[in-house]
């Protein structure tokens, strides 16, 4: 298992995390928020490398948070771009993990 904090102060933000290629699954959830409004946790991306010696395959779920997962999941996943989307005058945390298969 691989985890990682994200928090914004400034209308949100991603983090990335990379690994090498294998069966995972990136999850997300929402740690903490502050401020009226709106706030949302979700995976921004994600990217997989099905051949050692091949290209990476990105999935990008776009700028619109409402269509981030919290969870995906890949028998070659290489990388997660966490996000979170906060309104003005927010701030937030999302805490980032990627659970590993062996």
């Amino acid at each position: 298992m691989s985890w990682n904090i994200l928090w914004s102060s400034t209308g949100g933000g991603t983090l990335e995390m990379n690994i090498g290629a294998q069966k995972a699954v990136g999850q997300v959830s929402l740690g903490q928020a502050d401020g009226a409004g709106l706030c949302n946790s979700g995976i921004r991306g994600f990217r997989t490398r099905p051949s050692p010696t091949g290209s990476e395959n990105v999935t990008d779920f776009g700028d619109n948070f409402y269509g981030w997962p919290n969870t995906v999941f890949d028998g070659h996943l290489s990388s997660v771009t966490f996000a979170l989307a906060l309104g003005s005058g927010q701030e937030g945390t999302a805490v980032c993990n990627i659970f590993r298969w062996s």
